[in-house]
């Protein structure tokens, strides 16, 4: 027998199927809620906190739970700068800048030593008013110091690499490590999305044409609406000799 948070998970489902709450409306309030059903407030979070972690609704911090719009699918396609792939969120980008020190996972990434200066470069990629996407973009001071990145509209941080090109340490490679996993509390924080919804991580590692690696990245993406495209780079005259040999 479903427990009864589940089964008031499944009567809030079939209103918004319904379209008794369409999309993009405020569902009514948890104490609302909670009188309607007869619960306390902590089973009713419950229900919400599933069909949050099933995409159907979404919680605005300090304003309530919203029917969430469908909208496009988060398109991310690996090593973009090299191969002309698209990569959009189809939004406004939001970034930031920080000084840190590689702490371990940094210096494994980076293959710097821990307590190293490091730039961090914080996207935040939005469809509408709605984050939908998130990269953490490392650069060793050692490499380049820390810049402005140009607007590009991109939210993977193509704008790091072109601080990179113009600080002579073009990026020529890419490794990255696709991983599904639940979100921590801060990355489901900045993705307004719950913590039992999965998301993609990519683990993203970029070296110049000395294979020293010039930039780090961890990238984020709600589960529910991400799509990896994969391209192969045509090769050159030069590696089809190689390969020929």
């Amino acid at each position: 027998m479903a427990n009864r948070y589940e089964q008031i998970a499944d009567d809030i489902r079939r209103l918004i199927a319904a379209g008794t709450w369409p999309p993009g409306e405020q569902i009514p309030a948890e104490s609302e809620l909670s009188t309607r059903y007869h619960v306390s407030t902590p089973t009713l979070r419950m229900s919400l906190d599933l069909l949050q972690s099933e995409g159907l609704i979404e919680k605005r911090h300090g304003i309530g739970n919203f029917v969430r719009t469908p909208g496009e699918r988060v398109v991310y396609a690996g090593d973009r700068r090299l191969v002309g792939g698209a990569a959009t969120v189809g939004g406004p980008v939001a970034h930031d800048i920080t000084e840190v020190e590689a702490d371990v996972r940094l210096a494994v990434l980076l293959g710097v030593r821990v307590g190293s200066p490091v730039t961090e470069y914080v996207f935040v990629g939005h469809q509408g008013d709605s984050p939908r996407s998130l990269a953490c973009v490392y650069v060793p001071r050692a490499v380049a110091p820390a810049g402005v990145p140009e607007a590009d509209g991109s939210p993977w941080g193509d704008g790091v690499r072109a601080l990179l090109t113009a600080e002579g340490a073009a990026v020529t490679g890419t490794a990255e490590r696709f991983i599904a996993r639940f979100p921590t509390a801060e990355e489901a924080y900045a993705l307004n999305i719950s913590t039992r919804m999965p998301v993609l991580a990519v683990e993203r590692t970029s070296m110049d044409a000395e294979h020293r690696v010039v930039e780090g990245a961890f990238l984020v993406l709600p589960g529910d609406r991400v799509e990896v495209l994969f391209t192969t780079r045509p090769a050159t005259s030069r590696e089809e000799t190689e390969t020929a040999g």
